[in-house]
């Protein structure tokens, strides 16, 4: 994993030491000597994250976290602080936080596991206004998100009760004890919390982190938030449940008195990250959508279908070489948009597309081309079972008018369209966008004649009877 970290520490020995180590690692390390010198070159430039080893100096860490996450929220905030100041921390925005001492394999799990978080959550790869801001979970907030999931799986029912009753009051949540099996029985039908609290040993050593993976490896699961409870005398299995996939990795001790607005902070911070990302990857599959579907009528668009036929011409990917389309065109449509507005217009172009493809429905899928331009891509379908889908598809237009529901009193609207059908012509010679191109320039060809032969018509390529 490669990726940009700035580096703050106040200390040269530390700032040296910790630049060599991700150096090592693989990693591009920049580094400040003090928050006035980190502040101005996350203005000029924008790391993957910010390692706050130490004091910067000329402020206090919290308060260097504080300024960075308020001017640039997207980028995480790692820290090492003392414990007595790591609510602080949190609270001032930071997303890990750390033991001074940290060895420097669970340093590096830690920022292995954060980056890979915070990928899914980062904004540069969205089109700007494609996402919503993230829901606010703070602790506290005026306007909370509305209540996180969270299932607890621990040692025993005791111990998970102890967590319950310990962040319950402090997380705007609902938490739910469960066991590995149920939990597993659950994902397995889509019943998956926001967030896993997994202790690492349950009935034997080890099985929550099998757990863990077990989650993390399926698609119903995968993309829940995941926290590991470690004992102590554990803590060399950190690394482990980082790489596995867990956000965090919480004390034992978590429910302690002096360590639950800790825990609870942490957890928070892990909802929200998880939160983020589902919005993200929700806008990423939004955009892909946009790439082949057309947004009024839910049908693909012209992005879609062409390089589509284009793969079912190919011989290599469709050996049987059938091919069929039929090239649609609303007749007067003009007339419509004029006459009673463009809301009746589409209106129109929205029924005739559910019209369309229920008749293609099993056969091929339906296209909108482009104004009131259609297309049925009909794959292993011949030329004259083409042309008799061709008829069918007429029939499903004209023998019902269109109600405008948009235009209260007007009587329904009669609608014809004029079709013009093409089979796939065989040319051992060329490649698959030529035949492509061949076979819409033959029913486009037919479409016009029909249009020019009175419209409401059908002709086939290479046939001059129109029907």
């Amino acid at each position: 994993m490669s990726g940009q970290i700035l580096v703050v520490d106040g200390a040269a020995t530390n700032r040296i030491t910790l630049k060599v180590r991700l150096a090592a690692a693989c990693y591009d390390p920049l580094t400040a000597r003090d928050g006035a010198e980190a502040l101005a070159i996350l203005s000029r430039m924008r790391p993957t994250m910010v390692l706050i080893g130490g004091s910067p100096g000329d402020m206090s860490a919290i308060e260097l976290c504080r300024r960075i996450v308020g001017t640039d929220p997207a980028i995480p905030v790692m820290m090492t602080v003392p414990r007595h100041l790591r609510v602080a921390a949190l609270t001032a925005g930071a997303a890990a936080v750390l033991d001074s001492g940290v060895d420097e394999m669970n340093l590096l799990a830690r920022i292995r596991g954060l980056m890979r978080d915070h990928a899914s959550a980062d904004r540069e790869p969205m089109l700007a206004g494609m996402a919503e801001e993230q829901a606010s979970f703070d602790l506290g907030s005026a306007q909370p998100a509305p209540p996180a999931s969270i299932l607890l799986v621990a040692e025993d029912a005791a111990v998970g009760l102890g967590w319950r009753h310990a962040l319950g009051p402090r997380l705007a949540a609902q938490l739910r004890i469960s066991d590995p099996d149920r939990a597993l029985s659950e994902a397995a039908v889509g019943l998956v919390p926001d967030l896993y609290l997994i202790a690492a040993d349950i009935a034997q050593q080890g099985d929550g982190l099998r757990l863990l993976s077990e989650l993390r490896s399926r698609r119903s699961s995968r993309d829940a938030g995941f926290a590991v409870v470690l004992n102590a005398a554990r803590q060399d299995m950190m690394s482990v449940a980082l790489d596995l996939g867990a956000g965090d990795v919480l004390p034992a001790t978590l429910a302690a008195a002096d360590e639950a607005d800790e825990a609870a902070l942490r957890v928070a911070a892990l909802i929200r990250r998880k939160r983020s990302a589902d919005i993200h990857r929700a806008a990423a599959e939004h955009e892909r959508s946009l790439a082949r579907i057309d947004p009024l009528t839910g049908l693909a668009n012209r992005r879609f279908a062409l390089p589509r036929l284009a793969e079912l011409c190919d011989p290599l990917l469709n050996p049987s070489r059938d091919c069929a389309v039929i090239a649609i065109d609303i007749d007067r449509f003009k007339q419509v948009n004029d006459s009673y507005g463009h809301a009746a217009g589409d209106a129109v172009l929205i029924e005739l597309a559910s019209r369309l493809e229920q008749a293609v429905a099993g056969r091929g899928f339906m296209a909108r081309l482009g104004g009131e331009e259609f297309l049925a891509v009909l794959p292993d379908m011949s030329q004259s079972e083409a042309a008799a889908l061709a008829v069918r598809l007429r029939a499903a237009v004209v023998e019902r008018p269109f109600v405008l529901t948009c235009r209260d009193g007007w009587p329904p609207l009669p609608i014809t369209i004029s079709a013009g059908v093409a089979g796939l012509m065989p040319d051992p010679g060329a490649s698959a966008q030529s035949l492509a191109v061949a076979l819409l320039e033959r029913a486009d060809a037919a479409l016009l004649n029909a249009k020019r032969s009175g419209r409401n018509r059908l002709i086939v390529a290479g046939l001059d009877a129109a029907a």
